[in-house]
């Protein structure tokens, strides 16, 4: 997989000779958000599931939906949700929620495990005082960086020290990128060999690979969609000044971070005036205002509106307008 310096020799290179062919790779955190947020990405959604489910994608298809709540919809910052993509679908008579992940550190991986608990939680209804259970939880790890497992596709669930299980209902599926980018690495089974497409389509550079990639598993008009949306935020000042200048670190942070979003979420779908004030404590617990000050500028300087900036950050228009 290319590094990040490589990929911004590409884009100028590129630029300055009036090439086309560039994209940002989906394994770029900004990127994966901003492409899975729309409906057009469905088909390649769809494929993935048909992966982590093991059945052909006809039994799939128009049975996963986005869930709108959770990722931003137009703006680069307007974001309330920790995961970056959160898709639920039906297997029979079983509602499923899936997480996929793009992760870039093993703090990642650790991360998304509590965040695979708390959505399983979450999906825990009372009946007649007793629990009952509405749905099981799948987190998907697609790993960016290099690590040493011998794998394309690790599997786990809760188990004893024996090997019994625990408790399937929350499954972790981690999917090394690297390996499957190995071109010496022979595949298991045909289960690796469509995780390794997957792999592929998300580090590529080129957007004509992409477009190649992705008509294999769907049509070409389909494909197109999504190929117009990639060249769209490939071409986007907003999303070269980030890459470029190593700000996605400040963006994560609104990503990640946005326990008042979180919170306002909260009491809007139960009802819970204290949802609201939980979430402001924990956002005024979370970060100091010099680190909100901080994030504010690195946005400003990015060509990111005032406006949407004071929104998300929580600072007043003129200390945003004083930072120079």
């Amino acid at each position: 997989m290319l590094e990040k310096n490589k990929i911004i020799e590409i884009w100028h290179y590129n630029n300055e000779h009036n090439i086309s062919d560039f994209m940002f790779p989906l394994v770029w955190d900004i990127m994966f958000n901003q492409m899975f947020i729309s409906n057009d990405t469905l088909p390649l959604i769809e494929y993935i599931v048909s992966i982590i489910e093991n059945v052909d994608i006809k039994d799939i298809k128009g049975k996963v939906k986005l869930l709108p709540k959770d990722l931003p919809q137009h703006s680069i910052i307007d974001a309330s949700s920790k995961s970056d993509l959160l898709i639920t679908y039906k297997n029979g008579k079983k509602t499923i929620k899936c997480i996929l992940e793009m992760n870039s550190s093993r703090i990642m991986v650790m991360r998304n495990s509590f965040y695979a608990f708390k959505v399983e939680m979450g999906a825990l209804e009372i009946k007649n005082g007793k629990y009952k259970k509405a749905y099981n939880t799948i987190i998907v790890n697609l790993n960016s960086y290099n690590h040493k497992s011998e794998y394309l596709v690790e599997t786990g669930v809760s188990r004893t020290d024996f090997g019994k299980i625990i408790d399937d209902n929350i499954k972790t599926i981690n999917i090394n990128i690297d390996k499957a980018l190995n071109k010496r690495y022979t595949y298991f089974n045909n289960q690796e060999e469509k995780w390794a497409k997957i792999c592929r389509i998300l580090s590529t550079c080129n957007i004509k690979v992409f477009e190649r990639e992705l008509s294999e598993i769907m049509s070409k008009e389909k494909a197109k969609k999504i190929v117009a949306r990639a060249k769209e935020l490939s071409s986007d000042d907003k999303y070269i000044r980030l890459f470029e200048n190593g700000e996605e670190d400040n963006y994560k942070e609104i990503v990640r971070n946005t326990e008042l979003a979180e919170a306002r979420e909260e009491a809007r779908e139960q009802g819970l005036e204290q949802g609201l004030e939980q979430g402001l404590e924990q956002g005024r617990e979370q970060g100091s205002k010099n680190k909100a000050l901080d994030i504010a500028k690195n946005l400003k300087l990015a060509g990111i509106s005032i406006d949407i900036i004071a929104k998300s950050s929580g600072l007043s228009i003129k200390e945003i307008e004083n930072l120079s």
